[in-house]
């Protein structure tokens, strides 16, 4: 599959999810606005100086981690979404073997979120550095997380790396090139929110909580294309046997 095509299909899948599964696709969402709602609270849309000053504020940073776990339970049904011909009963059905193996993916994608938001420096090169890590490790975990939700033990983090390896440079690419359409208005949404007059820092915090929806369904269906393609050309499959 080409750049493009595998961008198409991230983009494609995606939507698809969004109108199947509106109740899953919503979860995000909700977290978002919840967050948004404690940011408003400690005035972090007041000014750029309440911004800066609220910005690592322990109520903030606390929830952070709930907005974590939102943007990594995803993973389990988008995954499930596109491998099971975008059936809406197969995304949310809790199969105890993929349920299982997800449990164990998810706990390390937590691990490394505490990492990264409680223990590394969030500034300066930290936090460019901090980035990149984990696009990378992104992208060779990338075939574990699509093989664990779909209930296949054979695929872990060690076979996925050994499988993605070949594909880093592709896939970090293929990451960054999909999300940046949405990162790049999601970081300008909470900019208007501070700049904006009081009565529209709402409507436009509603609308990036959407857009944040959308973004996490998008990641979960880059890291699924990227995998499916490494595994294809390597004539690998992350589908369990028994299915």
């Amino acid at each position: 599959m080409t750049f493009w095509a595998s961008l198409k299909t991230i983009y494609r899948e995606s939507w698809l999810f969004l109108f199947a599964c509106p109740i899953l696709a919503m979860i995000p969402v909700l977290v978002e606005l919840l967050q948004h709602a404690i940011e408003m609270h400690i005035g972090m849309y007041d000014s750029i100086a309440m911004a800066q000053q609220a910005e690592r504020h322990p109520l903030r940073m606390g929830f952070g981690f709930a907005k974590v776990v939102a943007l990594i339970l995803p993973i389990y049904w988008v995954t499930r979404f596109i491998a099971f011909g975008r059936d809406p009963r197969a995304a949310a059905r809790l199969d105890v073997t993929a349920v299982r193996l997800f449990a164990i993916f998810a706990v390390v994608q937590m691990m490394m979120a505490i990492i990264q938001l409680f223990l590394l420096p969030q500034s300066g090169w930290w936090l460019l550095g901090s980035f990149v890590g984990g696009q990378l490790i992104g992208g060779l975990i990338a075939a574990w997380g699509v093989a664990a939700p779909l209930g296949n033990a054979a695929i872990g983090p060690l076979a996925s790396a050994k499988l993605m390896a070949r594909h880093l440079p592709f896939t970090v690419a293929l990451f960054l090139v999909a999300m940046m359409p949405l990162m790049v208005p999601h970081y300008l949404l909470g900019a208007a929110a501070i700049f904006g007059p009081d009565w529209s820092k709402w409507p436009i915090l509603i609308a990036d909580s959407l857009l944040v929806g959308w973004l996490s369904a998008l990641l979960v269906a880059s890291g699924y294309v990227a995998a499916m393609r490494a595994a294809n050309s390597q004539d690998v499959t992350l589908l369990p046997s028994t299915r």
